[in-house]
């Protein structure tokens, strides 16, 4: 079907004369990348008369386009329905995406542009634009949350378009909105403050060999006025944030969950600490419920809660997030025979299953099961994290076992292009809409297009990376720089690879891109540097240029000055 050709069309984009805003938004960006492909303006009108000639139809079964002439109900909230036929092209949803969704899968499926980052959209340019005719294309979402994560990349139409809708971004009422939290996670101390209520009622806190405990405490989840207190500050969040469709009720980030008699007797009935967790939640769930009937109250199976109950079930309003922190990265969750470790961490071993079988048993238990999963090496930004070959089939095994919602959490700050992190998020974004897609061939089509001239030696770094991961290679999120798998003779050939890279990059962004990417050769090689002058300036010349290309932390919750201190001091 031709589209536009020399700059011309006799195409008119059709919305329905009630669009909504997402709508209305859909058909603006349409419009503007469209004219982007072929330098030319495509007309637009509405449904209020009689359609002639050829079109692109836009609607959704909440603002009905007259001119649409299929049933879109089974397309849930986000799903879309495209077809190219007999000179019509129709993009219908429901709301708040479905539209919008099926805009951006047209422009990406059949016109060729690709979202990238947010600062790079690769758009085709086409004298003669046309699309392929008889198509029916069905998309619909598995998971209802999709949240590829990086912390400088929150942009609001770079999610939108890649179909992520992560509670961290922009996304307004143009965009359709996005699932909206009140309180993230971690949230016990924000609902009971410690420092507010332990000097005259410690009973409210962890009882830890036999006493009240105000450094790094839970609360007492028996305790009736924790409860009243607890209920009372979810409903206060949602009084601020009146749009939240899920709020965190979910222990703080460390242990000492509470050990009082009260709690230890639903532990111990339980067979696991999540026991007496679920039971507080389930009751703040059941008082929310009454007047937010479609709220959902979330919470964490983490660390020493991640073994499920064997009796209480969460409620209906109740999700689960079930965190793989412990596990080993390099190889699928489902095939790793070690998949949790225990020697360096102060909960025991009866606090586990291994986490095949704790996912396997929440998703029996769970109606509404999602999944807080990492994808980077959380002490060193910059160490490569050879992952890539499992983000695909980690998805999948998620999706296989009920669950509907999962969080990807990368660098949660400084640039995130560093560790090819642009590339990351891209593929999780892909894979999260559909676990199906071909992993391989979106990949090396976006470094081909992302790195030129340059990406023939990057797709062989990345290859060259993931053959160190053998059956007995176990991968950590916290693992040293000088790990197994970062031997001395891939250090060196990583380096020659970006020596050609530079070589081969055609403008000076490219450039720029390559020698991003470098930067992760250079920290492993400081890392085997003794102290001393030369480690000093390795140090200094890291992270230099790392404050140069807008990175600022290259470990979690470390600055990049206090970062330079401790490398220039300490062994990594």
């Amino acid at each position: 079907m031709l589209l536009a050709d020399n700059h011309v069309t006799d195409i008119k984009i059709v919305i329905s004369k009630n669009a909504s805003p997402e709508e209305k938004h859909a058909v603006h960006e349409l419009r503007q990348f469209l004219r982007a492909v072929s330098d030319t303006t495509f007309p637009l009108a509405d449904d209020g008369g009689p359609l002639t000639g050829p079109a692109i139809i836009i609607g959704s079964a909440a603002n009905p386009n007259k001119h649409i002439d299929f049933d879109c109900s089974g397309l849930g909230n986000e799903g879309f329905r495209i077809t190219i036929s007999g000179g019509r092209i129709t993009i219908a949803g429901n709301k708040p995406r479905g539209a919008m969704y099926g805009v951006y899968g047209f422009l990406e499926d059949y016109v060729g542009i690709r979202f990238y980052t947010k600062d790079f959209t690769y758009i085709p340019k086409r004298q003669t634009l046309c699309v392929p005719d008889g198509i029916d294309d069905t998309q619909i979402p598995v998971l209802e949350y999709r949240d590829p994560y990086y912390g400088q990349n929150f942009d609001p139409d770079w999610h939108l378009r890649n179909k992520s809708n992560t509670t961290m971004s922009r996304l307004e009422i143009m965009h359709g909105g996005k699932m909206e939290y009140a309180g993230f996670v971690h949230t016990f101390n924000w609902l009971v403050p410690v420092e507010e209520y332990f000097d005259d009622h410690p009973e409210y806190f962890s009882m830890i060999n036999g006493e009240r405990v105000k450094e790094r405490t839970q609360l007492c989840l028996t305790n009736p006025d924790v409860l009243k207190i607890a209920v009372a500050g979810v409903r206060r969040w949602l009084n601020e944030y009146p749009d939240a469709n899920i709020v965190s009720v979910s222990q703080n980030d460390w242990t000492n969950a509470c050990e009082c008699p009260e709690c230890a007797a639903i532990d111990a009935a339980e067979g696991a600490r999540s026991g007496s967790l679920l039971y507080f939640v389930n009751r703040v769930a059941e008082d929310i419920e009454r007047d937010y009937p479609n709220l959902i109250i979330d919470t964490l199976a983490y660390q020493y809660t991640r073994k499920p109950p064997k009796h209480i079930r969460p409620r209906k309003n109740v999700a689960v997030r079930l965190c793989s922190i412990e596990c080993c990265f390099a190889h699928p969750l489902s095939e790793c025979t070690v998949n949790a470790s225990f020697s360096k961490r102060s909960w025991t071993q009866s606090d586990f299953n291994t986490f095949d079988a704790d996912l396997r048993g929440w998703a029996q238990i769970c109606g509404r099961l999602h999944i807080w999963d990492y994808v980077t090496n959380f002490a060193h930004y910059l160490s490569p994290f050879p992952n890539f070959k499992v983000l695909k089939p980690n998805i999948k095994y998620f999706i296989a076992n009920n669950v509907t919602g999962i969080f990807e959490e990368g660098n949660t700050a400084g640039d995130q292009a560093v560790e090819l992190n642009h590339l990351r998020q891209y593929l999780l974004a892909k894979l999260l809409w559909n676990p199906d897609l071909d992993v391989e061939r979106i990949a090396g089509e976006f470094v081909n297009i992302y790195f030129g001239g340059a990406a023939q030696a990057i797709l062989e770094y990345i290859d060259l990376i993931h053959k160190q991961i053998t059956p007995d290679t176990h991968m950590g999120i916290y693992d040293s720089p000088k790990s197994a798998y970062y031997p001395e003779s891939m250090i060196k050939q990583a380096d020659m690879l970006f020596d050609r890279a530079e070589t081969l990059a055609d403008d000076e962004q490219i450039l720029h891109r390559v020698k991003l990417c470098r930067l992760s050769v250079y920290y492993l090689k400081m890392a085997r540097m003794p102290l001393g002058a030369k480690r000093d300036a390795a140090v200094d010349f890291i992270v230099d240029n790392a404050a140069r290309y807008g990175v600022t932390q290259i470990r979690e919750s470390r600055g990049l000055k206090e970062w330079r201190g401790y490398l220039k001091t300490h062994e990594i």
